[in-house]
């Protein structure tokens, strides 16, 4: 289980280093994946749900600040990480996740003056 769990951990910072987020979202995408190799881990050994919702929102948190990036959410991106988690919880025998692409967010109207 620790090997798979560390290379997808790899991929996703090296995905997130090269993804055009500002630096502080950058900061809380690459914290949020940091807590993921323990939250993997206490759920391997427990299957206790409270791991499986912290992964969830931790990995949704790195999704809404590539959501966040100047260039808005590249579908590739989002679709990558969610394909992999997606990969890794059938090849580890663990439930799904609900993870779905981050919507773009909508441009900011301009009043008429």
């Amino acid at each position: 289980m620790g090997d798979a769990v560390q290379t997808l951990i790899a991929a996703l910072r090296d995905q997130i280093g090269a993804a055009a987020i500002p630096a502080a979202g950058r900061h809380t995408a690459a914290w949020c994946v940091g807590q993921l190799p323990d939250l993997y881990v206490k759920y391997c050994q427990t299957s206790e749900s409270r791991y499986a919702a912290e992964i969830t929102r931790f990995l949704r948190g790195v999704l809404a600040e590539l959501a966040k990036s100047e260039a808005g959410p590249t579908g590739s991106q989002a679709a990558g990480i969610i394909a992999r988690f997606r990969l890794l919880h059938e090849q580890l025998g663990l439930p799904a996740l609900g993870l779905k692409l981050p919507r773009a967010p909508k441009p900011r109207s301009r009043k008429a003056g």
